[in-house]
């Protein structure tokens, strides 16, 4: 984004505030980040969502910090200021590194749960191999993910360091406009290219979030381990985080700064929301999984046959007691039963007791 031009009036005492306010939340979600990529087992092998995202996150911090010390280096040319050049570069990479985190959530999430994403069919967590298109479709969908964040990170490059050869006086607007002043330019599209070079990489991930966030909210109204009550579940937040980064493309020069990195630090926090969501999720099945082996070691216990003493096999009666229902057997199963309930209340009090220390936790580091 080229935020800093020469002959460009420093941010006032206003601006300054948002953007240090701004940086301040930026630092903070990269910090809850990493947590959450450290301490998550699911999140440990997803290199996405433990090291790129919380990088996103410190470069929106760098940003914005750069915003709010505009002002003392806003006479200097980009050519002769090393640190406006590296800023530039950073910015360049976050619509790329979002696109990737987004899509690699999505996919953990189907894929974990084993529901079928993008044509792809999962079974206890694994891809399906016995249908042949399913490899081929996630090696095809996943590459072309990454072929399309470098592809946008070339073009954040060339906007951002004017790399088109022809520079006309819109390419002072570039990366410091949005939408608005796109349309309202009564010029040709033709002398217009720059501006919109400098929109096209976050109106991409615009339009492939809308997606991705239709896709989770049918997962977590549909498969998710935690049923909500209500159609707007939480899986349905990174949506209005993607209309929060939508709405901020659109501001003319003035706001447009300010704007797009509020859309994007809303954006941030959805995804963060979204990593907390899934997480509960991943618990929550786990715990059922453990549930499930208690029953099937209780179940073990509880036997439908009685061998005599002779060998042979003799049917338990599960009648009433007036057909001669067998005492020991009706007891054999109250008990089986009391032991499935306990196990029940054990979970439950287990994951209670699991989040309550995370809580704390976090409390502690964060204090």
């Amino acid at each position: 984004m080229t935020f800093i031009e020469s002959g460009v009036s420093p941010p006032t005492v206003g601006f300054i505030i948002s953007y240090s306010v701004l940086c301040a939340v930026a630092l903070l979600c990269s910090v809850r980040a990493c947590y959450i990529g450290r301490t998550r087992s699911h999140y440990r092998t997803l290199a996405s969502a433990r090291f790129l995202f919380p990088l996103v996150c410190l470069f929106i911090a760098i940003e914005n910090a750069a915003l709010a010390a505009s002002g003392l280096f806003y006479e200097d040319k980009v050519e002769d200021n090393r640190f406006v050049q590296a800023i530039f570069a950073l910015q360049a990479t976050q619509v790329p590194l979002l696109l990737i985190v987004t899509f690699e959530l999505t996919y953990l999430v189907h894929k974990r749960r084993s529901v079928n994403f993008c044509g792809m069919y999962f079974d206890e967590g694994r891809r399906v191999s016995k249908i042949i298109t399913t490899p081929m479709k996630s090696f095809v969908l996943r590459n072309f993910i990454r072929m399309l964040a470098v592809f946008l990170l070339a073009m954040g490059i060339m906007g951002n360091f004017d790399l088109l050869g022809d520079v006309t006086q819109v390419d002072s607007l570039a990366g410091r406009a949005g939408w608005w002043a796109l349309v309202q330019d009564p010029r040709g599209w033709s002398k217009k290219g720059h501006l919109l070079l400098s929109l096209l990489p976050s109106a991409v991930l615009v339009l492939c979030c809308f997606y991705f966030s239709f896709l989770l909210w049918r997962y977590g109204t549909e498969s998710s381990m935690v049923v909500h009550s209500s159609i707007l579940n939480p899986y349905f937040s990174p949506f209005f985080g993607t209309l929060a980064l939508a709405t901020g493309q659109l501001f003319p020069e003035r706001w447009f700064p300010l704007t797009s990195n509020v859309g994007l630090l809303v954006f941030c926090i959805t995804l963060l929301l979204l990593m907390s969501e899934v997480d509960k999720d991943m618990v929550a099945a786990d715990d059922f999984a453990g549930f499930l082996t208690q029953v099937a070691a209780v179940g073990d216990k509880i036997t439908v046959k009685h061998i005599s003493q002779e060998g042979q096999p003799d049917k338990i009666k599960l009648s009433s007691g007036a057909n001669g229902e067998d005492d020991s057997a009706r007891q054999h199963d109250v008990e089986g039963a009391r032991l499935a309930l306990d196990g029940l209340q054990n979970i439950g009090q287990h994951t209670n007791q699991r989040f309550t220390e995370e809580e704390k936790r976090e409390e502690v580091q964060l204090g």
